[in-house]
């Protein structure tokens, strides 16, 4: 009996002993500083040239301390070497991979591929996708995560995950062609984002941060991340993309960060955490265009992957420099019009992506100017009809066959090239890609024909019938419609 007194108060004395040192541990833990270096990246839009600069600059900052890595979307679109690749999109994520990232968010662009792809692209990733204003309903893609935890040494990061939902008037769904987006639901950022006010409390996380594809400022009624921090200020701070800018910016005592686009820069940024409370903030946007260092291994792979003689061949030559926001517009919009000899024609500027260099035009610019790979419609619409788009969308395009202009009193005029007032009734076709209509369905009829092509076949089939070459010295055919 004497003995089993003694074991059980040895047994005492050893818990006793194990729950003081646990809690001189926790106290340790919340008394001392802790050191974090979070980088990221935003909108790379498949370029794939710096990853190799990323994986040097992460490898060297792992020697030092505690390091996180992150995506804030948009990881596809932009680089044919990569959308045409024969699993589009692969190089991405296998360079991610190997970089060693550990989080990325759902960005618009992601959903560019179709949902099966997508799917595939998320499989194939050592790293987690999240977002948390989707909810699949799709056979197709399964549902992510709408957070995650990402542990640095002693330290616990949790993420929450949202993408944008502006891609269509009268609905919320991201920005991309809507049949992308089939049995998806999708919800505004803030409609959800207060369900994680007690998510650093309830975790014991040290931080919570939103990794956000919201863009930073849309105006007076759209979710962007300035919004979000005005209405939601229990996260630590908001890592965004979609809007292509650079921030180091606090409103509401949340920072906001953002670094740029197509792989120019990396963001890091630097935190001393005490208490699960940030008592230091740096920011540093490392430009990759102008850093030297370099992961041989990975710079070896992107040149396999950049190695494809075929977007190298020469369908074409340009006298002049043709700039995206202007130029380019207006070559695009002749192009599909003259292959397809219609009256008129249509693009939006978001749907091209680059410029095109004076001298040879080879598949690579083409590919470069228009990667979506939408698809090419011809309809026939009336002048009144055609009006009525232009007024009740109130967005902007490139135009090519017409002449428009607006009235403060009657609205908007359509001419024809040679200056002449087009009657309303009088009936014109149009050139169009399929995204436009998808997303202002109710002005456009049935299409007069579906063609088994992409708008990026056409200009190429365009380019490879001229005789002449390209000279778009000054041309800005471009109109939005303002009352």
């Amino acid at each position: 009996m004497l003995a089993k007194n003694v074991f059980y108060k040895l047994v005492l004395v050893s818990v006793i002993t194990l729950s003081i040192l646990s809690s001189c541990e926790n106290r340790k833990k919340q008394d001392s500083e802790t050191e974090l270096t979070i980088f990221f990246i935003n909108d790379n839009h498949a370029q794939i040239d710096n990853f190799s600069k990323i994986k040097y600059i992460i490898d060297e900052a792992e020697e030092e301390g505690k390091v996180i890595l992150v995506s804030a979307g948009d990881m596809f679109s932009g680089n044919p070497l990569v959308d045409f690749y024969h699993e589009k999109g692969f190089p991405v994520i296998d360079i991610m991979n190997l970089t060693g990232f550990d989080l990325a968010t759902l960005g618009n662009h992601e959903f560019d591929y179709g949902q099966e792809v997508l799917q595939e692209r998320i499989n194939q990733a050592s790293f987690p996708f999240i977002s948390a204003n989707m909810t699949s309903q799709s056979p197709l893609l399964e549902q992510t995560d709408a957070t995650a935890t990402i542990t640095a040494g002693d330290l616990e990061v949790q993420f929450v995950g949202v993408v944008e939902t502006n891609g269509k008037p009268g609905a919320v769904i991201p920005s991309t062609h809507p049949s992308k987006v089939e049995n998806i639901v999708f919800s505004d950022a803030a409609q959800i984002l207060g369900n994680y006010s007690t998510l650093k409390e309830d975790s014991g996380a040290d931080l919570l941060i939103l990794l956000s594809h919201l863009g930073h400022n849309y105006g007076e009624g759209a979710t962007s991340d300035y919004s979000v921090a005005g209405d939601f200020p229990f996260f630590d701070m908001i890592i965004g993309g979609h809007s292509h800018s650079i921030q180091d910016t606090t409103i509401n005592g949340v920072h906001i960060y953002q670094a740029g686009s197509y792989l120019n820069y990396l963001g890091k940024i630097s935190l001393r955490v005490k208490d699960e409370e940030i008592i230091s903030e740096e920011f540093e946007l490392i430009g990759l265009d102008d850093y030297d260092n370099y992961s041989v291994e990975i710079a070896d792979i992107v040149d396999d992957y950049n190695t494809n003689p075929d977007f190298a061949e020469v369908i074409g030559t340009n006298n002049n420099y043709l700039t995206r926001n202007r130029t380019v517009g207006c070559f695009y919009t002749d192009a599909i019009r003259g292959y397809l000899q219609t009256d008129i024609s249509f693009q939006n500027p978001g749907g091209i992506r680059a410029d095109i260099d004076e001298g040879d035009i080879t598949l690579l610019e083409i590919y470069n100017v228009d990667p979506f790979g939408n698809g090419l419609l011809k309809y026939e619409m009336t002048v009144s009809a055609i009006k009525d788009f232009l007024e009740g969308t109130g967005a902007g395009f490139y135009y090519s066959g017409i002449m428009i202009e607006s009235d403060p009193g009657t609205g908007v005029i359509i001419k024809d090239q040679q200056g002449n007032i087009l009657e309303g009734d009088r009936v014109l076709s149009v050139a169009i890609n399929d995204y436009i209509p998808s997303i202002h369905e109710s002005y456009f009829p049935e299409p007069a024909e579906v063609y088994d092509m992409t708008t990026a076949d056409a200009i190429i089939a365009y380019l490879r019938n001229l005789s002449e070459p390209l000279d778009y010295k000054e041309c800005s055919r471009y109109f939005r419609y303002e009352e």
